[in-house]
């Protein structure tokens, strides 16, 4: 009978490859440069999101590969002996050895990633509050797109919540707009809502609190900059001008900057605000190089892209590289133990 923990070195080897990558993508993302030049195109979505999910699906691979090598050739382990410790999915009872170093690493794996998990708790539990204050306030639609209106202190629009996304907009700010900023607002915010970005985020701060690297809150800033340029982009596209939606941008951060500082925003929320990156987004709508969006663009969720190419990796290791790679970590494994 196979002990409960025998499979505890797997879950280890999992957490050692996603640390490991972890590392690796936040040096490389240290000495990147941080934006393109003004007014150019940040790179996609979905490739911002792939970086940072990278430490999970490459430990998910790797794991994979150490577990169930060449699944449809038969037993590896009969194959190679027992001059070292297995790790194999069929035969758990092999990597007893390995089970109380993998306790002392999984035991510091969690108290390492303790304080960022109980942060994102915290923040989750702030915008769950935030979201069932906001879901009692009256709907208006406007260009087809729910909109709650709450006077929040501050001029400030933004979308909130992780599976059913609200649009919230202070009343001030949208008393301050033309008929035709207000659409580039809603059409922005409409592009957050298509794109579940509230979903996202949550996905993302969970990778990063869980696979802690050097770069993590740059390469979720650098994603949400990538999200809010695609959004500018697609309130564009339903427009028809992308200058109209340049123009809303300076429009609200003046009235932004005329208004007082209310209290911030919740850490899930997605704003229309630029800030500090108005200049970059007003030049990046209206370069010549940008083609101007179509009427309808597509729109897709960054975690449904990643966890597609996530699974064709997975699906990927039960043919390639075979069990070389999984044998030569059970014999570095084996090195290191004796």
């Amino acid at each position: 009978m196979t002990p409960p923990l025998a499979g505890l070195p797997l879950g280890a080897a999992f957490v050692a490859f996603a640390l490991v990558s972890a590392c690796a993508v936040g040096l490389v993302a240290r000495f990147a440069p941080r934006w393109p030049s003004p007014g150019q195109r940040l790179p996609s979505t979905a490739l911002r999101a792939a970086v940072v999910f990278a430490p999970a699906v490459l430990g998910a691979v790797g794991c994979a590969a150490l577990a169930l090598p060449n699944p449809f050739v038969g037993c590896h382990c009969a194959e190679h002996g027992l001059h070292h410790p297995h790790l194999c999915a069929l035969h758990l009872a092999f990597a007893l050895p390995l089970v109380t170093p993998s306790a002392y690493l999984v035991g510091a794996w969690l108290a390492l990633v303790a304080p960022g998990i109980l942060r994102l708790l915290r923040d989750t539990f702030a915008s769950v509050r935030w979201t069932r204050a906001v879901r009692r306030l009256p709907t208006v639609a406007f260009e087809g797109v729910p909109v709650r209106f709450a006077d929040c202190g501050a001029p400030t629009a933004f979308t909130i919540g992780t599976l059913s996304p609200l649009v919230v907009i202070d009343r001030m700010l949208w008393r301050s707009l033309s008929d035709e900023e207000r659409r580039a607002v809603v059409e922005h915010e409409r592009a957050h809502v298509e794109r579940r970005d509230g979903l996202t985020l949550l996905a993302l701060r969970l990778c990063v609190a869980l696979f802690p690297s050097p770069a993590g809150k740059r390469l979720i800033d650098a994603w949400r900059a990538a999200a809010e340029q695609s959004c500018d982009r697609y309130a564009a596209g339903k427009l028809g001008d992308p200058a109209a939606v340049a123009a809303a941008l300076v429009a609200v951060e003046k009235i932004r900057a005329q208004g007082a500082r209310g209290p911030a925003l919740p850490a899930q929320a997605m704003g229309a605000l630029a800030g500090r990156d108005l200049s970059r987004r007003v030049l990046a709508l209206l370069g010549a190089e940008q083609p101007l969006p179509s009427a309808e663009p597509l729109l897709a969720n960054d975690v449904l892209a990643t966890a597609i190419v996530a699974a064709s990796a997975l699906l990927l290791t039960f043919v390639w590289p075979g069990d070389g790679f999984h044998h030569a970590i059970e014999t570095l494994i084996g090195h290191l133990i004796h």
